[in-house]
C-alpha cells in the first residue's frame, strides 16, 4: 500500500491542505480559515481525500498553524516553523533563506538541509503582512489582483510610516495630494518588504532563497525583495502550501 498523508496549515487568514503519495504531491487545497478553524480544515481534509478518491482510515495526518490545536482528526501537531524548514527544502533543495509573508503574519527563517538555524516572526504588526496590502488596496477602491496591476517600473511615493495605522492616513493624504495609485502601489510594496528585511537582518539572507507564503505569487514582492537582498528570489507554484507539506513529510 501506497503511503499517503495530509498536511494541513491552519492559519489566522488561510487554511491550507497537501496530500503526498509517497512523498510526491498528489492533491492541494486552500480555503478562507474563518470563524471555525477546526471546521474548515475537516472540510480542506474532505476535499482533498475527494480529490484523491482516497478513505480517511487510509491517511495519516499532521497540523500546523495557528489552528493547529482545534484539528482533533490530526494524529501530530507540529510547530509551523518547523513545518515550513522541511517543507521549503521540499522546494527547493537546498535552500538557506526562507522568507514567510503570510496573509497575518511574516517571517524570516535560516535552514540547513531542511533543518531551522535560526528565525525572527513578526505576528504582532499588521505591516508587512498581505492584511496590510489588503488595507491599502481596499483604500485605494482596489482588491489585491487590481493592486498587483497598478505596479510599475516608473516612480513610487515613498511612505514615512512603519505603522499599518498611521501607513493608512497616509496613502490618504498621498492620494488627495494628486499621486497617482501606481505610485502609491510601488511605495506600499517597498513598504512591506522593508518590513520583512528588518526581520532578515536579525537572521541574515543566505542564497538559495525562496518566498512563501500568501503573497508568493505577486511578482511586485519577489522583485522587491530581490532588490533588497541583492539576491535572486525563488518562488513555487506551491509556495503558499510549504507548511502543509511540511507537515504531511513529518506525519
Amino acid at each position: 500500500m501506497k503511503q499517503i498523508t495530509v498536511g494541513i496549515d491552519c492559519g489566522s487568514a488561510a487554511c491550507k491542505g497537501v496530500l503526498l503519495k509517497e512523498d510526491s504531491i498528489a492533491a492541494v487545497c486552500v480555503k478562507p480559515t474563518g470563524w471555525n478553524p477546526k471546521e474548515t480544515a475537516r472540510t480542506v481534509f474532505r476535499e482533498l481525500l475527494e480529490q484523491t478518491e482516497t478513505a480517511e482510515h487510509e491517511v495519516r495526518v499532521a497540523a500546523t498553524g495557528y489552528g493547529r490545536v482545534g484539528i482533533d482528526f490530526a494524529h501530530k501537531k507540529i510547530t509551523e516553523i518547523t513545518c515550513h524548514g522541511s517543507g521549503a527544502d521540499y522546494l527547493l533543495k537546498g535552500v538557506r533563506t526562507i522568507i514567510d509573508i503570510g496573509g497575518q503574519d511574516s517571517k524570516v527563517i535560516s535552514v540547513e538541509n531542511g533543518k531551522v538555524m535560526s528565525f525572527q516572526m513578526n505576528d504582532k504588526c499588521a505591516a508587512g503582512t498581505g492584511r496590510f496590502l489588503e488595507m491599502s488596496a481596499h483604500r485605494m477602491g482596489l482588491d489585491l489582483s487590481d493592486f498587483q496591476k497598478q505596479l510599475t517600473e516608473g516612480k513610487r511615493c515613498s511612505l514615512s510610516s512603519m505603522c499599518a495605522v498611521f501607513a493608512d492616513s497616509e496613502i490618504v493624504s498621498l492620494l488627495a495630494a494628486g499621486n497617482t495609485r501606481e505610485e502609491i502601489a510601488g511605495g506600499i510594496i517597498q513598504s512591506v518588504v522593508t518590513k520583512v528585511m528588518a526581520l532578515a537582518g536579525r537572521v541574515g539572507t543566505e542564497s538559495p532563497i525562496l518566498l512563501t507564503g500568501g503573497l508568493a505569487q505577486m511578482e511586485g514582492i519577489r522583485k522587491e525583495l530581490e532588490l533588497q537582498t541583492g539576491c535572486p528570489v525563488n518562488v513555487s507554484q506551491f509556495s503558499r502550501y510549504a507548511g502543509a507539506i511540511g507537515a504531511a513529510l513529518k506525519a
